[in-house]
């Protein structure tokens, strides 16, 4: 029997190949803690630190080994010489993968299924031997991680009949999805947080058009200023220009005036 379902290699693999951003890790670190108590490792279980520290430890792991996103080779997940836990030795990738897609129900809890071809996954994984084993492994996985199927179109379908050429949904156990629900969905908080970054965005782009705004006012208002300074200064320049050639030409008519006069006398 399985004590437990999932440890800090699981988590940490969850993180690269679902692609969470390192401000979430945090979130759903918390989360899986608070439901941990049935599906975690029990060392894992009694503090948040031990948690945290021993996933990033294996973040670390798997970035040295090029396992970091969802084209990752899953058989690098599970160390060399690890003992699989659920499925047959021969089939622990298989394992890593189903619990994968496990861990992706739980945080993803809107989510209802996921589609799976289970009979080309054997050659995808790169798994040998025989289809038969591979089945029944395949079922052994659905069975201890809470997970059925269904088929396309939402009739239950019994692996025990074998795996169809065909896409199947993989969902969660109807009893367990109702024990997370217990639980407080953190992706609301998500929602609620990104709703008030985005009202402090959108504030804090108000405030700054509006400084802007009143920025190139004082601007287009000094520029104003000093074409207004200019424009009266060349005025100016001008009106004095006009009254010294108004003075000069006085100055020429009083003195051809003058001569005038003198011409007169002689």
């Amino acid at each position: 029997m399985v004590n437990y379902l999932y440890n800090a290699r699981d988590i940490a693999a969850y993180f690269k190949w679902a692609g969470v951003s390192s401000h979430q890790e945090e979130e759903y670190l918390r989360y899986i803690f608070q439901i941990g108590g049935d599906i975690l490792a029990k060392p894992l279980t009694y503090k948040y630190e031990d948690l945290a520290h021993a996933v990033y430890r294996e973040l670390y792991y798997l970035w040295s080994e090029g396992f970091e996103n969802e084209y990752s080779d899953i058989a690098t997940i599970a160390p060399k010489g690890a003992v699989s836990l659920i499925c047959d030795q021969e089939f622990i990738t298989l394992e890593s993968y189903m619990k994968l897609l496990a861990l992706h129900l739980i945080f993803s809890r809107n989510l209802p299924y996921v589609h799976v071809n289970f009979s080309g996954l054997m050659l995808q994984l790169g798994l040998k031997g025989e289809f038969t084993d591979f089945e029944k492994n395949v079922v052994m996985a659905c069975e201890t991680l809470h997970m059925t199927t269904q088929d396309v179109f939402g009739q239950p379908f019994d692996l025990h009949l074998g795996i169809p050429e065909e896409l199947l949904c993989l969902c969660l156990e109807p009893e367990f999805r109702k024990s997370l629900a217990a639980h407080d969905d953190f992706r609301k908080r998500f929602i609620k947080q990104a709703a008030t970054r985005l009202q402090e965005l959108k504030k804090t782009s108000a405030e700054i058009q509006q400084k802007e705004e009143k920025k190139k006012l004082r601007q287009l208002k000094r520029k104003q200023a000093r074409e207004a300074a200019r424009a009266e200064k060349v005025e100016k320049k001008a009106v004095k220009a006009v009254a010294k050639e108004k003075k000069k030409r006085t100055t020429e008519e009083g003195e051809r005036s003058s001569g005038n006069k003198g011409k007169k006398k002689a």
